[in-house]
């Protein structure tokens, strides 16, 4: 038989020593992608929530109405001291059109002209019914607000219709009534603001006030404080505190990264969480002006 030689120790350590180098490189760079990747998907997400943010405020604000001297019925900002981040208003949720004359208890909307985001619901919803007194003369022209008791199916004539039930409102009935076509606005009232969870994060939440219990998030995590600052402006575009002179909300979200990062290139270094700001103002769409 020939003679067969082994490997020695030395060779066997060396190959042991050369093997964990390898390893431990490989190890390094795999953690240092995944740490790299999550703080990719974190700036993501965190950016993500902000841009949200600055679309959802702005379109439930829109199209709120004020007017300088008003009643409280003309101002859909129903807060009566505004606040930077928490804000109750009557958002805007579907129109309609009146399919016949309404009486002081019932309004019809046709059906195939009604659009929102969904059905009127009873309790939850009001409606705005404008009201044209003189056709040439738009200074007396003014929206009714009334309650929505019940909501059911009906026709107007041979069309489908959506039969809304309003507590007696003799106005609804007195000359000039509101003709077949006149526009109807649904509404909720709604509760925008920032608020912390069990565990200390922030968000923003949306609440309907005549309805839900609890506040749901919508949103986040934000900068606790500070992750939605509302300002209010006037026509001259200054801060007001009168809400019934609001022409115009700037709307600040600050969010944050819903875990800490590595601040340096994935590998080494401190781990915090990361914030980002985006600022929009939105100029309130039936607002009257001075």
């Amino acid at each position: 038989m020939g003679h067969r030689r082994g490997f020695t120790l030395i060779e066997i350590l060396v190959s042991l020593i050369v093997m964990l180098i390898v390893t431990g490189a490989i190890y390094r760079m795999l953690t240092s992608s995944q740490r790299l990747s999550r703080a990719q998907a974190e700036r993501v997400d965190l950016q993500s929530n902000v841009r949200s943010g600055a679309l959802i405020v702005p379109a439930e604000l829109r199209e709120l109405s004020t007017y300088s001297g008003g009643t409280d019925d003309q101002n859909d900002v129903v807060t009566t001291t505004l606040s930077a981040n928490d804000i109750i208003y009557r958002a805007m949720r579907g129109i309609g059109f009146l399919c016949q004359t309404p009486t002081a208890t019932e309004i019809r909307l046709l059906r195939d002209s009604y659009s929102g985001y969904r059905d009127p619901v009873q309790t939850r919803d009001g409606v705005y019914v404008f009201m044209d007194g003189d056709p040439d003369d738009t200074a007396d022209d003014s929206w009714l607000r009334l309650d929505v008791t019940a909501v059911s199916a009906g026709t107007c004539g041979a069309d489908a219709a959506i039969i809304l039930t309003v507590p007696s409102t003799p106005a609804l009935t007195v000359v000039p009534v509101p003709p077949v076509g006149t526009p109807v606005r649904i509404y909720e009232k709604m509760q925008l603001k920032l608020y912390a969870d069990a565990s200390g994060k922030s968000w923003l939440g949306a609440l309907s006030v005549n309805t839900d219990a609890t506040i749901q998030p919508v949103l986040g995590p934000l900068k606790p404080g500070s992750g939605l600052n509302l300002e209010y402006l006037d026509a001259s575009g200054f801060a007001t505190t009168d809400r019934k002179a609001i022409k115009s909300i700037r709307v600040t979200v600050n969010g944050v990264t819903n875990q800490n990062i590595n601040l340096g290139d994935g590998s080494s270094g401190s781990q915090a969480s990361v914030e980002d700001t985006l600022v929009t103002q939105v100029v309130l769409r039936n607002a009257f002006r001075p």
